[in-house]
């Protein structure tokens, strides 16, 4: 850079008037700059829109789909007989349900011991020392096994006792509850306990457990043949059934039928959804440009309050998609794809548009047009199409073609599949132009544009550097010449003042 020498014999504000000159050599440079930021607005903004409609598009899988509109419910004619909730896919539409008799769960062997005495089951039990016996078939060879178990009544509590007994491997669970010392054989199989010595548990020399019950199933018929189930709840063709009580004789019918308040919600949802996707890409191709307003620079910035640089930046972004020919030719498509009539073979011609179901444009009136494609919902009709008409319903979505003839594959696709296209071509060109939020890799043409006004902003730059470092070296001669002149000066001055 070289030495700088500024004012020291002119008496000059060198550094300001450098400044000042450059201001005029900046203005390239700062054109650039604006530019850079308006593209990185258009390019945020694209993205926005981008991200709105791949979340649109996103809301027509279920809609494209023929298994979405085939969401059943189930219900019984008599629910204290049986009951019914679809959990899979049923095949038919309806089910004769006879309920001979109702499962019965069984009770396995036990014994009781109550235990009045004993109201803490972390505390020792206290009495003497005793061993219990458990005399048990526990390996299944058909003969009773013995297994002691001994006890200290000054140290062993209630929950050390059950502990050591489910421990013990015979098959038997231990339990206290209610006071009582309870054992259950899990693996079904009587058992007798047996004690020696006194104890406080209350358990006599010998006791036998209860025989315990086998369980019963269920027994009923569906359509007339007869089957049997080890609970009251089972699965039955895709239907989850519920025994209440026995019906011999008076079978209950059980019907399944399309979940029409699901398919109603399905199709509502994706209505408000496009909606809102057209209402704010409306705005934004319709929001005035304010040619006054230029992107701040940062010197601008930072002499500006912070509410005041806000506005400015506002009105400066303001309108940077207004009238963009991508989202205004996507926004026509869309309609489009919404509107046409679906002509396919086995497509019922008076439900064959989207207003023929009970969805339709904005009510007739003046100010209609301003309402730019929005979809309003007839629901009185709709509910009743979907009801009446199902099917038809489906095929004005779902439909698929995979005509090669792009025309007649367009006509003969439903409006789900034809506008799932359409938002794909969209985004695709959005993508083209912006990229994505989320995507590592961007070849696209703003962030290109954005890449070579770096490159020529870097450029200027250092070309800036090379004119300022020119003026300085220009004044620094300057001054050097002058501060030279004015020591030659009083050298003269002092040898004249000698003589």
């Amino acid at each position: 850079m070289g030495i700088r020498i500024s004012g020291m014999a002119s008496g000059m504000d060198t550094e300001k008037i450098v400044k000042d000159l450059m201001k005029a050599h900046r203005e390239p440079v700062n054109r650039l700059q604006r530019n850079k930021y308006s593209v990185e607005w258009k390019r945020d903004a694209y993205r926005e829109m981008n991200t709105l409609l791949a979340d649109l598009q996103n809301s027509l899988k279920d809609l494209r789909l023929g298994t979405s509109f085939n969401k059943k419910i189930a219900f019984s004619e008599n629910e204290n007989i049986a009951s019914a909730k679809v959990t899979g896919k049923p095949s038919l539409s309806s089910y004769s349900v006879e309920v001979i008799s109702l499962a019965k769960a069984g009770t396995p062997p036990n014994a009781e011991f109550p235990v009045a005495a004993i109201t803490d089951t972390k505390k020792p039990i206290g009495g003497s020392d005793f061993t219990l016996t458990i005399k048990k078939d526990v390996d299944g060879d058909g003969n009773i096994d013995y297994v002691p178990l001994t006890f200290a009544g000054a140290t062993d509590s209630i929950d050390s006792i059950i502990s050591q007994i489910n421990s013990a491997k015979t098959g038997l669970k231990a339990s206290f509850f209610n006071n009582k010392l309870v054992m259950i054989a899990e693996d079904g199989k009587q058992f007798e306990v047996e004690t020696s010595g006194a104890n406080n548990l209350n358990i006599g020399a010998n006791t036998p457990s209860t025989t315990g019950q086998s369980s019963d199933p269920a027994k009923f018929k569906i359509n007339g043949v007869e089957y049997t189930s080890t609970t009251n709840t089972f699965t039955f063709d895709g239907i989850n059934f519920t025994l209440k009580q026995p019906n011999v004789g008076a079978p209950v019918t059980v019907s399944a039928k399309a979940d029409e308040e699901a398919i109603f919600t399905m199709v509502k949802d994706f209505v408000d959804k496009y909606n809102t996707v057209i209402e704010t890409i409306n705005k934004k191709i319709a929001e005035p440009k304010y040619k006054a307003y230029q992107p701040l620079l940062d010197e601008e910035r930072e002499a500006l309050s912070e509410k005041t640089a806000e506005k400015m930046d506002n009105m400066a972004r303001s309108g940077i998609l207004l009238r963009d020919s991508i989202l205004t030719s996507g926004l026509h498509e869309m309609r489009r794809a919404l509107s046409t009539p679906l002509k396919a073979a086995g497509v019922n011609s008076a439900f064959d548009t989207l207003s023929e179901i009970g969805i339709v444009g904005p009510p007739a009136g003046k100010y209609a047009y301003q309402e730019n494609g929005k979809l309003y919902i007839n629901e009185s009709k709709l509910r009743e199409t979907i009801s009446k008409n199902g099917e038809d319903v489906i095929k004005l979505f779902t439909n698929y073609s995979s005509n090669p003839d792009q025309a007649t594959k367009y006509n003969e696709s439903g409006v789900a599949e034809r506008l799932y296209g359409q938002l794909n071509q969209v985004i695709d060109k959005l993508t083209k132009e912006a990229g994505a939020v989320g995507r590592v890799s961007d070849d696209s043409n703003l962030t290109k544009r954005l890449k070579q006004t770096d490159d020529e902003i870097e450029i200027w730059e250092d070309r800036l550097k090379q004119i300022e470092n020119r003026y300085w070296k220009q004044f620094t001669a300057m001054e050097q010449a002058m501060s030279k002149a004015q020591s030659q000066g009083a050298w003269f001055t002092q040898m004249l003042g000698q003589k």
